[in-house]
């Protein structure tokens, strides 16, 4: 490769060539994982020193109320429990356990953890069944998942633990609020609590489907995740109290939706003392909330439940843990794995990117997308989870890929996630493999693209490109090709001026200002006497350029950016590069649904797409239709808002290099792949070397030739 060009893969090669020197922290660093461990500790101390100072003034109080129990009592009343309601307690505690170890499942599938859900059911049964039995659920959960996923360090375990006690205490917000409506519990704060607990789900699931601006690109739980929440919750938590229920003596006589209901408000005050099995505020809320009830048949139904709910169980989950996981916990279905937090990619992702069709592949490195995995690990192309849907962008990674592999492999993906698949911006092969598949197909973009090989300015069509390269020729603008060492100073107060005077940067599938995100790119800088004025960047395979970064500053003068492009096209025509990509225009026809119609409208005025035309038509370029995908006519309805709201949302990404926000040393040094020819390609056996097939000379297939 020549000088100028030799950044490129140099510097995407960064941390791929070099694994360990990415990850090497300096002397400096070394005490950081202490500190974060000294952290960690602390904020677990002070999280259950008030449940503890809680518990103890509850102990004080229960043993007020027991002073004058009779034990003998409480012994007759639990012989008075027959073989038959022990059976019956047994299939009824089984079903509430079974619920409760699938709310890691959940969990898993929402974060895409990638652990199988045989997995995820095993260790989310032994931690919340020693958990519930010990107490202190912050740190045993955490540590029983870390011995049952050897795959997850101690860090990760208390992470995920902490985010299965969030999901439950909101599904058993609900419940317990449901309940409270319809059993008519006598407590003056019920009624409250019913209408919080359903006011704020309700408003978990608006923020789900229509998040605000400010939340349009956090990772929001869709609403199946939510109702699957609610859901296990609900059978966890009432047939619990059904346990209980039927372990009661037989003379006790009382409603099965008052103890239900008032097991579930019991089970909260055990969760807020966080005693050992909520010993102490569980029995001193029953007996509150059950005045008529005697205490003796009360403490006897609730001994018997604490044996099979609560010993029995934890003794299982003692043996398997103490075996511990026998396999790896990895799934092997299809799914997503997430990208690496740095644009500098591993030497197999990197060798499967360049050979790829498509260079809006490239989009992985903004971290915005992660790959698509099938079965086999194989990388199939591009996804995100979106509101409610899970989307694949743009074609496969693998062109010689089954389209059906590569669509089953995604719907699979997304039921795994709770959310509906859909194809953003395909082309006419995987649109009309689609549509012969059931699938809804509209078109939703317009690529234009070039041929560098016969592309001259000259000629009517591009008239208005003449003008426009003549202006910026007069003013003085020089052109130049970026080096290596990109001069980062100048571009980011180029792109900081661009994103004031435009109120912000958008992502997803357009990329975001950062530098070592830019490092990875084909750059070209604009100058007026000696001074950065624009530049603009595009992705690269050895089948395409892509235009992505366009950045000026107000003192630009007209004609620069076309006149950068027009650069860029001359320089991938010297590189042998058989097609250059000006990137897509939202499509502007007639819809026929009336729902696409007003989507795709809000979209177009959102998105200045005719500005955006005339811009790309001054190079006369060929026009390619893109097209979306869905399983239905819902799905791809529910698709086209999520991916408004996030292609509109402003972009949350730090301007600041990744490697400068690292803690754990500094950015690695940068070693390359084997040097490129002149034309982008290299030898065969340079080729052979980074894992790609063997090279032959591009060919526009059908789809580029019909469009």
């Amino acid at each position: 490769m020549d000088s100028t060009g030799q950044h490129r893969a140099s510097a995407r090669a960064d941390t791929a060539a070099a694994p360990e020197a990415a990850h090497a922290p300096n002397i400096a660093s070394k005490a950081a994982p202490s500190r974060l461990w000294i952290k960690a500790a602390r904020g677990i101390a002070l999280r259950q020193a008030l449940p503890l100072i809680l518990a103890l003034g509850v102990a004080l109080l229960l043993a007020d109320r027991l002073a004058h129990v009779d034990l003998a009592k409480v012994r007759a009343a639990m012989a008075t429990v027959s073989a038959r309601q022990w059976a019956l307690a047994a299939v009824t505690a089984a079903i509430s356990l079974a619920a409760a170890s699938r709310y890691d499942a959940v969990m898993h599938r929402q974060l895409g953890t990638g652990i199988s859900m045989r997995a995820a059911h095993k260790s989310g049964f032994v931690a919340i069944a020693l958990s519930q039995a010990l107490g202190f659920g912050a740190v045993t959960g955490a540590v029983m998942r870390w011995r049952m996923l050897r795959e997850w360090g101690f860090w990760q375990s208390i992470r995920f633990s902490a985010a299965v006690a969030l999901s439950f205490i909101a599904g058993w917000a609900v419940v317990a609020g449901a309940l409270a409506l319809i059993s008519h519990v006598e407590l003056v704060w019920a009624k409250s609590l019913a209408f919080a607990a359903l006011t704020l789900f309700g408003a978990m699931v608006a923020i789900s489907i229509w998040p605000p601006a400010a939340l349009a690109r956090l990772p929001l739980p869709s609403v199946r995740a939510l109702m699957a929440v609610i859901g296990l919750a609900a059978v966890d938590t009432i047939f619990a109290g059904l346990t209980l229920y039927i372990l009661m003596p037989p003379a006790l006589s009382i409603g099965i939706v008052h103890l239900v209901t008032t097991y579930v408000f019991a089970l909260g005050a055990g969760l807020l003392g966080n005693t050992p099995g909520g010993i102490g505020p569980f029995e001193v809320t029953l007996m509150t909330l059950l005045p008529t009830v005697a205490t003796e048949t009360l403490l006897a139904g609730v001994v018997a439940f604490r044996l099979l709910y609560y010993a029995l169980p934890a003794c299982i989950a003692a043996i398997l843990a103490l075996i511990g996981p026998r396999a790896s916990a990895r799934c092997d279905r299809p799914h997503l794995a997430p990208a690496p937090r740095s644009p500098f990619l591993p030497p197999r992702i990197e060798a499967q990117l360049y050979a790829s069709k498509r260079a809006e592949v490239n989009l992985l490195r903004a971290r915005e997308f992660s790959l698509l995995t099938g079965s086999d690990a194989r990388a199939l192309g591009l996804a995100a989870p979106v509101g409610q849907t899970l989307v694949m962008l743009s074609d496969p990674i693998d062109a010689a890929a089954c389209r059906t592999e590569i669509r089953t492999a995604l719907a699979t993906a997304a039921k795994t996630r709770f959310r509906m698949p859909a194809l953003y911006k395909v082309g006419n092969r995987m649109a009309l493999s689609a549509r012969q598949a059931g699938w809804k197909v509209v078109p939703i973009a317009r690529e234009a693209w070039l041929a560098p090989a016969t592309f001259s300015p000259e000629g009517p069509q591009r008239r208005q490109l003449r003008r426009l390269l003549a202006k910026a020729e007069k003013s003085g603008l020089t052109i130049t090709q970026a080096p290596r060492d990109l001069p980062l100073a100048d571009m980011s107060g180029v792109a900081a001026e661009w994103k004031k005077t435009r109120g912000g940067e958008r992502g997803f599938s357009m990329g975001t200002w950062c530098p070592d995100y830019a490092a990875c790119q084909r750059v070209f800088l604009g100058y007026v006497e000696d001074r950065l004025v624009a530049f603009v960047s595009f992705h690269e395979t050895r089948n395409e350029w892509t235009l992505d970064l366009m950045r000026s500053a107000d003192t630009a003068p007209d004609g620069t950016m076309q006149a950068l492009i027009t650069h860029a096209i001359c320089a991938a025509r010297t590189h042998g590069c058989p097609r250059v990509s000006l990137a897509a225009t939202p499509w502007d026809g007639v819809d026929a649904n009336p729902v696409l119609a007003r989507i795709r409208q809000k979209f177009l005025n959102k998105s200045n797409a005719a500005g955006l035309k005339r811009f790309k038509a001054a190079f006369a370029p060929n026009w390619e239709t893109l097209y979306i995908c869905a399983p239905n006519t819902l799905a791809l309805a529910v698709a086209s808002v999520d991916i408004l709201r996030r292609v509109t949302a402003r972009a949350r990404h730090p301007d600041a290099p990744i490697f400068a926000r690292r803690k754990a040393g500094p950015a690695p040094t940068p070693q390359s792949f084997p040097p490129l020819d002149p034309v982008g390609r290299g030898p065969q056996d340079q080729i052979a070397q980074w894992g790609l097939p063997p090279d032959s000379p591009p060919q526009e297939d059908s789809d580029t030739q019909a469009a």
